[in-house]
């Protein structure tokens, strides 16, 4: 179920190696009428040549091998949408910049690929993908700059204007950007699809938690030292937006996360661990439908980075050569 891939080469050469590792796969949920509409793909395949050419070859190649259009590429393996997931990133007295960061979802969701990217057209990065062709779901680059995505269930627009899909928007930002200024710069620029955050953060120790919701600017709201990000909107111009919906969940996990690393305690590496393992809220899940499918810890300063693949007070962490 879980695998780790190398990517290396021109966008063509990773298209189609993605092409001979994947299959393709019917979503379990509705899906928006906009993902077979072409016309709208279309434009919104315009933006993402516009943004990073390259991307977009690699997109098409995938494509190409299944043959189906090249539009299509933007979703087509759309296998689900993650529902609850949780990041936090400090710094450490000793200047370290650290991030934990859970995945959770259906235990059942069938793709879960951690991605060593070496492409001859972005900066090399190692980062998890659920399933999405060329998205990443988190991972951090060669310069020390992580992002991870988070779904936000809030209201849906009843017209929406093409944009970046959620899962194309961390790749991006680890492809082209050196720092969390850049990114901010970047998401400024892009029109969204979907209710997202992004958390953000740098080997400086600069953070941000980018709110996204289509039609709408970004909600930008930085950090120096923490910065805890769940599944609800802060800013006050997108909180409006979620409705009725209950956020007491998603706001204890991040009270907890803010509390759990707000002061230091031994190895700050093995703190982050304890943290993002606790099941005091919880933040280690093992519900059929919020399960943790993965978690990552980060140590951005020296680019370290761990991932367990599944539950981490279970599995326990992995470290990787970058």
């Amino acid at each position: 179920m879980y695998r780790f891939l190398q990517l290396i080469g021109s966008p063509s050469e990773i298209g189609r190696y993605l092409a001979s590792m994947l299959q393709r796969v019917k979503s379990p949920f509705r899906s928006s009428s906009w993902e077979h509409d072409l016309a709208f793909l279309a434009e919104c395949a315009a933006i993402i040549r516009h943004t990073h050419s390259a991307l977009w070859y690699e997109l098409a190649s995938f494509a190409d091998a299944f043959d189906a259009p090249a539009e299509r590429s933007l979703f087509l393996r759309a296998a689900a949408l993650p529902q609850a997931c949780s990041a936090v990133a400090w710094q450490h007295s000793s200047g370290q910049v650290f991030v934990g960061r859970n995945y959770d979802f259906y235990i059942n969701m069938p793709t879960r690929d951690l991605l060593a990217t070496h492409s001859s057209y972005g900066y090399k990065h190692i980062g998890m993908n659920g399933g999405l062709v060329g998205g990443r779901y988190d991972g951090i680059n060669e310069h020390g700059l992580f992002v991870g995505l988070h779904k936000v269930m809030a209201d849906r627009q009843e017209h929406l204007q093409p944009g970046v899909p959620f899962h194309l928007l961390p790749r991006l930002a680890l492809d082209l950007c050196t720092s969390t200024a850049e990114v901010i710069s970047l998401f400024r620029e892009l029109p969204q699809l979907s209710s997202f955050n992004y958390t953000v953060a740098d080997r400086h120790g600069r953070f941000a938690r980018l709110e996204c919701y289509p039609g709408q600017p970004i909600g930008v709201l930085e950090a120096d030292t923490l910065l805890a990000t769940t599944n609800h909107f802060n800013h006050p111009d997108l909180s409006p937006l979620q409705g009725r919906r209950p956020l007491s969940d998603s706001k204890a996990r991040e009270a907890f996360l803010c509390a759990a690393v707000g002061h230091e305690y031994g190895d700050p590496w093995l703190q982050t661990a304890q943290t993002m393992s606790d099941h005091q809220i919880p933040l280690c899940c093992h519900k059929e439908f919020s399960s943790t499918l993965w978690s990552g810890l980060y140590e951005l300063t020296q680019q370290r980075v761990a991932y367990s693949f599944g539950a981490p007070c279970q599995v326990g962490y992995r470290e990787l050569e970058f």
